[in-house]
């Protein structure tokens, strides 16, 4: 029994993913193995056969994200992946979400981060906004475009294919003020805000109200999360190798 960091109640608590199970299939390998960039010890990545777990949530909670959030992500996401598989630096695709689950689905991604212990996810911390976020998502209550704004980049490898392939430890940028977390999964590095005034450029380039959300293309080597994930996956026979499967 312990403290489960959603509804704060005493409960068992299950092993809780970071990010969805569903987030990973297109990063397993041959082996059932993925490469999970994770930013600890001497490589910054390793192979790893599960999505990352911690014991965060009771039972009840990890239903409620599922059916509230990960089902209608999945649906809206997932099953129709609304970017090419092939793009141009400097493009922009527009896509149509509902906007409260899909930004709902979001914030417990970051929340789930702030509260898990695993070294990954260390940088993200949310302080006072950690409560207000938690009842957000317990709520059903996305808030307006203002209140944590989520803006998006699609990341193209060298080869100009939008790189799927890749799931990162978060980083952390301050500008003027806001703390932006940065998240990258399904080839898209998604950035966060989450402050106590209005980040201006988010609202209006990020995800809007009525639920269209523009997608900037760029190159991934221009973001430090992914140099070490290009380097890597540019050599996967190298990852694979018996001789790498311990350890970071």
């Amino acid at each position: 029994m312990a403290m489960c960091k959603l509804c704060r109640l005493d409960k068992p608590l299950c092993q809780s993913h970071i990010y969805p199970e569903f987030l990973y299939a297109t990063l397993y390998n041959d082996d059932g193995r993925m490469m999970g960039i994770t930013g600890v010890g001497r490589r910054g990545w390793t192979l790893v056969q599960k999505g990352l777990r911690d014991e965060l949530l009771c039972r009840e909670c990890e239903a409620l994200l599922n059916e509230r959030y990960e089902i209608p992500f999945q649906q809206q996401w997932t099953n129709r992946y609304p970017l090419p598989e092939r793009a141009n630096e400097g493009e922009m695709f527009y896509a149509q979400f509902a906007y409260a689950t899909f930004k709902l689905f979001h914030l417990s991604i970051l929340f789930r981060a702030a509260v898990s212990s695993h070294p990954m996810f260390g940088v993200v911390t949310l302080g006072k906004h950690e409560d207000i976020i938690r009842r957000m998502i317990l709520g059903g209550d996305a808030g307006r475009v203002d209140r944590y704004p989520i803006f998006a980049t699609a990341l193209i490898n060298g080869r100009a294919e939008i790189e799927r392939r890749l799931i990162a430890a978060p980083t952390l940028t301050r500008v003027g003020g806001h703390r932006i977390y940065g998240f990258t999964f399904d080839g898209v590095l998604w950035w966060y805000s989450v402050s106590s005034h209005r980040n201006l450029e988010f609202e209006r380039g990020g995800l809007q109200g009525n639920g269209a959300m523009a997608f900037y293309v760029s190159p991934w080597h221009e973001h430090a999360v992914t140099q070490a994930a290009a380097k890597a996956l540019r050599n996967p026979r190298q990852r694979l190798r018996p001789a790498q499967r311990n350890g970071t």
